[in-house]
């Protein structure tokens, strides 16, 4: 039996110009989804550590533990270009 890690991707904030945008996430070079405004994609991964990211952001590493659930945020900066940030458990 092979454990593996939840990513869990959050989408960006809900607001008029990001409602009907899909953004794709990517995860070590391959697209594994689409997420949208409110949203969230779940990703079954193998443990370990991952390169992940939004559209054409800057990636993300993200560490998967065995049984575990990790989970990021798609946002925008300043000049509103896409990228992600990890959310700490409450």
């Amino acid at each position: 039996m092979t454990v593996v890690g939840t990513l869990i991707v959050e989408g960006p904030a809900r607001s008029l110009t990001t409602l009907a945008r899909a953004v794709p996430i990517t995860v070590d070079g391959a697209v594994k989804g689409q997420v949208r405004a409110g949203r969230r994609l779940a990703l079954a991964l193998a443990p370990g550590t991952h390169s992940v990211r939004a559209g054409g952001g800057t990636p993300l590493p993200v560490r998967l533990g065995p049984g575990l659930t990790t989970r990021v945020r798609v946002e925008r900066d300043g000049a509103g270009k896409l990228h992600l940030t990890e959310i700490n458990p409450d």
